[in-house]
């Protein structure tokens, strides 16, 4: 025993734990990946194209509040739900890229938050999209 392992009688054959087959298979995995994840921001871009082409962004001119107070009962699970609104909330924006003014109905919050000459961004009407 001098501290050397025995030599073995015939030599070790390596036999690779990878063929060709295996790597061809990873090889078409991976662009898949890749194509899947290529279509998926394609995708997304065009969605966020559309969603800017439905939007406008003006200047506020006026605000027009339209006392009309009504209550709204809404039923739900949890029973009968009721709101009162006090009327219409109305703003005009000015879109300067087509010279045009609209008439945006918009939350009791949104009303009071905004001034005249204050830039906002809404939907356009379905009839434009």
């Amino acid at each position: 025993m001098n501290g050397q392992p025995p030599s073995p009688s015939t030599p070790r054959v390596i036999v690779p734990d990878r063929t060709l087959r295996d790597a061809l298979l990873a090889g078409c995995a991976g662009l898949l990946a890749i194509g899947l994840l290529c279509y998926g921001v394609v995708r997304l871009n065009a969605d966020s194209t559309r969603a800017r082409s439905r939007t406008a962004t003006g200047t506020v001119l006026e605000k027009v509040f339209t006392p009309a107070p009504e209550e709204l009962i809404s039923v739900g699970r949890k029973g009968l739900k009721t709101k009162a609104i006090e009327g219409e909330y109305v703003l005009k924006v000015r879109v300067a890229k087509e010279d045009r003014v609209f008439e945006v109905p918009v939350e009791k919050s949104v009303y009071l938050s905004k001034k005249e000459g204050d830039s906002m961004t809404f939907l356009r009407p379905p009839s434009e999209r």
